[in-house]
């Protein structure tokens, strides 16, 4: 009753948000720009970060509720984040200075250098040393670090220098504004109109590309226009636009063999790799990879910001032993994100996990366990989120709550943000997380009951399966891959798998005799009202064997312990929707389920026994008995 109380509350709730015409959608929106515009009034330096962060949560609010309501178009969503922009088009870089590097790495490209080969420092690049930017830059003792595609950008941007380098800067940005608006545009047309608004509308990436001027962009532009091609069944373009992804930010690279798995292998590696070799030619040089290594590495030993895990692993490890561990911790935290991926490879190809699946993992990981994560670095990830929605908010949260990290460079309370950023979003995700790990754990067990029944059966390829009380499908699925040709079917929906389901009335089965060689009946009788009527109907559409297992005791404490386990199982699996089957719960021991066979006119003609203590499944192998009488159906 308490459970039925607190969705009806939810339910009511969601009601009121929803309910109301299209003035008050417009109403939502109109606050949403409103605050938006705020945030491009407070972004302009760091003078009002509190300010900004309170506008941009009322803001993502705003698009929550819009959300929910559902009530703008695609093209008024399109409408409102192109408006948007235009509001952060005149923001110089008042919250990070990337933008200086961004400009100079330009201006050193017009004059015939390689970005590449000197520090703003070294005295070959003098001629510049006297302009206003070189006192604006934050890394001027590095060797640039950003790939081939953003160089390219800022060698556009270069064209604007003769009217300073304000306008190379705002040059660069109207570059990256329009890959981003191209890649909304392509978003819109994968994804529904009110999840668009997840990302379309973000603040952070207003914030980030139309305010700051981030070469994100182009990750987000390539990521996006991958993901299109890719359903587009257009494996050219779906690698052009990953190469120019890969050649500004670096991270996608670990995408590749993801999209190989759902196009066309040889027009993608040719058409990769030749755009690659476009973009990487302008400056290739036998010191590039010396200089840029040799940055990064000082990055990687030297900055730890908005690291969530890592920072949570260091400060244990402080408090525990009293020393400083980031030069040991952050190489492991990367070794052990390289030795996931090719394990998510693997799993998302044996699993059939989409592209947007997949991709978000890599990234999210990618992330999770960084040792620096700007707010910026997260827009890739926030791109595709609409592609994937139900995983969105925990991300979008993550993203929000970084905004605050920006406290940091004006001496504020930067450590309450990191804590807030992860934890929120931990606390988020927890609930999808144990889901997923429950339902890996129920796929493996799945497997593991698949092989138990080959065992048992003939061959199956080729053999009509019915597999009813199917739940999850997971036995079923296991099954397929030997051969059968499987039918899931249950009185609730609960398939997660590919294999076909169909949703029973409570009356028999809607099925001619002698549909299926197998029908298999795994932990089902002891939920069904009346079992002898479901193993009828079993034996009925059946032509072969009818292969029950059930969880049977011995002892009347172990009857006990079923019932409560079964209870507890069965609720955290099914969310609660099982809880009717719990007023037919009913266990018998091996003995009385034979003897109920045998009434049926059904023989035993194989029984397994297997584990000990509180749960003894036992498995029957049943054949028509042709002398046998069918006095209990």
């Amino acid at each position: 009753m308490a459970t039925q109380a607190r969705t009806m509350k939810r339910i009511r709730a969601l009601t009121v948000l929803r309910s109301g015409g299209r003035a008050l959608t417009y109403g939502w929106a109109g606050a949403a720009l409103m605050l938006l515009a705020a945030c491009a009034w407070w972004g302009q330096d760091r003078s009002h970060l509190l300010a900004l962060f309170v506008a941009a949560c009322g803001a993502m609010v705003c698009v929550g509720v819009l959300i929910l309501r559902d009530g703008l178009s695609r093209r008024q969503v399109l409408l409102g984040a192109v408006g948007a922009r235009v509001l952060y088009l005149p923001l110089l870089p008042g919250l990070s200075d990337d933008a200086y590097r961004y400009v100079w790495d330009g201006w050193v490209q017009a004059a015939g250098f390689n970005p590449y080969a000197f520090r703003p420092v070294d005295a070959e690049l003098a001629l510049f040393q006297g302009e206003p930017l070189f006192e604006l830059l934050n890394s001027a003792t590095y060797y640039s670090v950003y790939p081939p595609s953003s160089q390219l950008v800022f060698w556009l941007g270069a064209l604007a220098r003769p009217w300073g380098w304000e306008a190379s800067y705002y040059l660069i940005k109207l570059v990256f504004v329009a890959v981003e608006v191209s890649a909304i545009w392509a978003l819109s047309t994968l994804v529904q109109a009110r999840h668009l608004l997840l990302y379309a509308w973000n603040p952070v990436a207003l914030l980030e590309i139309a305010g700051q001027a981030h070469t994100e962009a182009l990750m987000v532009g390539g990521l996006v226009w991958m993901v299109w091609a890719v359903r587009q069944d257009r494996p050219g373009p779906a690698a052009a636009a990953i190469s120019v992804a890969v050649w500004a930010k670096l991270t996608p690279a670990v995408l590749g063999p993801v999209v190989l798995g759902h196009t066309r292998w040889r027009p993608f590696v040719v058409v990769g790799l030749l755009v690659s070799g476009g973009l990487i030619a302008p400056y290739a040089a036998p010191y590039v990879m010396g200089h840029v290594r040799e940055s990064l590495s000082l990055y990687v030993s030297l900055f730890e910001f908005n690291a969530g895990l890592y920072l949570a692993i260091k400060e244990v490890l402080r408090w525990a032993t009293g020393d400083d561990w980031s030069k040991w911790l952050g190489p492991r935290m990367q070794v052990t994100y390289l030795m996931m991926v090719p394990l998510i490879w693997l799993v998302g190809w044996m699993w059939r996990w989409s592209l947007a699946r997949t991709s978000l993992l890599l990234l999210g990981l990618f992330l999770i366990t960084a040792t620096t994560v700007h707010p910026w670095y997260l827009l890739g990830l926030l791109a595709l989120v609409p592609l994937r929605p139900q995983t969105a908010w925990p991300w979008v949260w993550v993203a929000l709550v970084s905004l605050g990290t920006y406290q940091h460079y004006v001496d504020g309370a930067y450590a309450i943000y990191v804590v807030l950023a992860w934890g929120g979003g931990a606390l988020l995700v927890a609930p999808r997380l144990s889901q997923a790990l429950l339902q890996a754990g129920q796929r493996l067990r799945g497997g593991r009951k698949g092989r138990h029944l080959r065992a048992l059966l003939p061959p199956l390829a080729g053999q009509r399966v019915l597999d009813l009380g199917a739940g999850e499908g997971y036995v079923g699925e296991a099954l397929a891959r030997y051969g059968a040709h499987v039918l899931l079917a249950d009185v609730l929906d609960m398939n997660r798998t590919r294999l076909p389901h169909l949703r029973l009335p409570g009356d028999g089965l809607p099925f001619p005799d002698r549909s299926f060689e197998v029908v298999v009946l795994y932990f089902v009788l002891h939920h069904t009202e009346d079992p002898e009527a479901v193993l009828a109907e079993a034996r009925r559409v059946c032509s072969g064997q009818v292969v029950v297992v059930e969880s049977v005791y011995t002892t009347e404490t172990e009857r006990r312990w079923l019932t409560r386990v079964d209870q507890w199982v069965n609720r955290l699996r099914s969310a609660g929707s099982m809880r009717e089957q719990e007023e037919h719960l009913t266990f018998h021991q091996a003995a009385v389920w034979e003897a109920k066979a045998e009434q049926l006119g059904l023989r035993v003609t194989r029984r397994v026994h297997q584990g000990a203590f509180f749960h003894r499944p036992f498995t029957m192998v049943l054949e028509a008995d042709p002398e046998g009488t069918r006095s209990g159906v």
